[in-house]
């Protein structure tokens, strides 16, 4: 019989034509008292205390045992009580093993009386070492899954109702498996939560120390840059001071003079390679420090890159067009528009070989300035583009590529153009050209 059949039964004894005796009533309301208890804690601990010492108080038995199944089927001593409620450990679960694995792997339980008269003295020691007369041994099923067994003996001959107890035994064993169940997936909640808690944790404290190596890394790095570009700015500067009496004295055609060129383009490169780095440590630490104003973008920024630029593509044979509709005023910070649209022109330059590069500002149909520099360059292919933007990032990376660069630049006209609240757009195609907008 079923608890809800119990519970049924023990709703209608008010009706005339049903009658309980006086053990199935008790038995009811033992079953509906230890249920409501059991149930009123998701403490393992707790749960398997309460549900032995109801179980050994029930069958008037002088122990009882809770053996749980792990991970590999196998049943593990979680519990032992005797009747006055004093713990046992494993050693003192001297039980008969046999019967209590056929309880778990049959699913059915076990009672028997007179112990000492209906088992093999030679085959269950334990039974008769102990003087055991009387065991009830039942599964603890949940949810259609064996989770263990529960066990109680004791020396005397109760002589109870097998039919009644047992009934009775059974229903409580389920019920004590369900509370038990229950309890161990709190448990492993917990367990769970606890876990994830400690790797949080662990991970924060990474991500922290990751943090401060970074730090630590821009901060040496913005320290060298400074250190190297102090005294590479007075070899630039001094180059500069004698180039004009350098050219008297040497000659136009001289292949000094082309050494003397090639020296001052190299220095340039440098300079320029330790402001990138520069700008990327103080955007990483937070140190750069914006100075916003009314700029034209015609003509306090792109025109004087174009000039800046014009002989590198003139050398490359390539004609760079500047077209604009509108002188493109901005509120916005003019060292980081520089480096935008340094970075974007020179790019463009660097890598078309032959064609033209235009760069054209307007407005868009929401009266948004909108600068369009547009290449017939080698493009960038497809599997690239997720990484366009990340540092260091290169389409031709290793000894072999065929174009210089440090990857930086676009991280960084990426980090300036949020910088200024400007989006950034791009269309490429590999081998026919790459646009670049910035939409302010």
């Amino acid at each position: 019989m079923r608890f809800s059949e119990f519970k049924e039964k023990i709703q209608t004894t008010n009706q005339p034509t049903q009658t309980l005796t006086f053990d199935e009533s008790q038995n009811l309301e033992f079953i509906l008292e230890v249920t409501n208890k059991i149930n009123s804690t998701l403490i393992l601990d707790e749960v398997l205390e309460l549900v032995l010492q109801d179980a050994i108080n029930f069958t008037n038995s002088e122990r009882g045992f809770i053996l749980l199944s792990n991970f590999d089927d196998q049943l593990e001593f979680k519990l032992g009580l005797n009747k006055n409620g004093e713990q046992l450990t494993s050693n003192d679960a001297n039980v008969s093993m046999s019967t209590v694995q056929n309880v778990y792997l049959n699913g059915e339980s076990c009672f028997i009386e007179s112990a000492q008269n209906n088992f093999d003295k030679r085959t269950n020691t334990s039974i008769f070492n102990l003087e055991l007369q009387t065991i009830l041994c039942s599964p603890l099923i949940s949810r259609n899954k064996k989770i263990g067994v529960i066990y109680v003996d004791s020396k005397n001959l109760n002589r109870i109702r097998l039919d009644s107890i047992t009934k009775t035994f059974e229903i409580f064993a389920g019920q004590a498996a369900t509370a038990i169940n229950n309890a161990q997936l709190y448990r492993s909640q917990i367990q769970s939560m606890h876990k994830l808690q400690e790797t949080n944790m662990k991970l924060e404290k990474a991500m922290q120390a990751s943090e401060k190596a970074a730090k630590l890394k821009s901060e040496f790095i913005s320290q060298m840059s400074h250190e190297i570009r102090t005294p590479l700015h007075i070899i630039v500067s001094n180059l500069d001071y004698i180039h004009t009496d350098f050219n008297k004295i040497v000659g136009e055609n001289s292949e000094l003079k082309t050494s003397f060129e090639s020296i001052k383009t190299a220095s340039d490169r440098i300079i320029r390679t330790l402001d990138l780095i520069l700008d990327h440590s103080e955007m990483k630490l937070g140190t750069y420090e914006p100075k916003f104003e009314r700029v034209s973008l015609v003509h306090d920024v792109l025109a004087p890159i174009i000039r800046e630029n014009e002989i590198n593509a003139i050398q490359k044979g390539l004609k760079i067009e500047f077209l604009f509709s509108d002188e493109g005023i901005v509120s916005g910070d003019k060292y980081s528009l520089h480096q935008i649209f340094t970075n974007l022109i020179d790019n463009s330059i660097k890598f078309t070989n032959r064609g033209k590069i235009t760069v054209n500002t307007s407005r868009d149909i929401r009266d948004r300035v909108v600068v369009n520099i547009t290449d017939t360059g080698i493009g960038i292919s497809e599997d690239f583009l997720p990484y366009l933007f990340d540092i260091f990032s290169q389409e031709d990376q290793g000894y072999s590529r065929r174009y210089e660069g440090n990857g930086l630049g676009l991280s960084l006209v990426k980090k300036f153009c949020e910088l200024n609240k400007a989006k950034i757009r791009f269309n490429t195609q590999k081998g026919i050209g790459t646009s670049f907008s910035i939409i302010f």
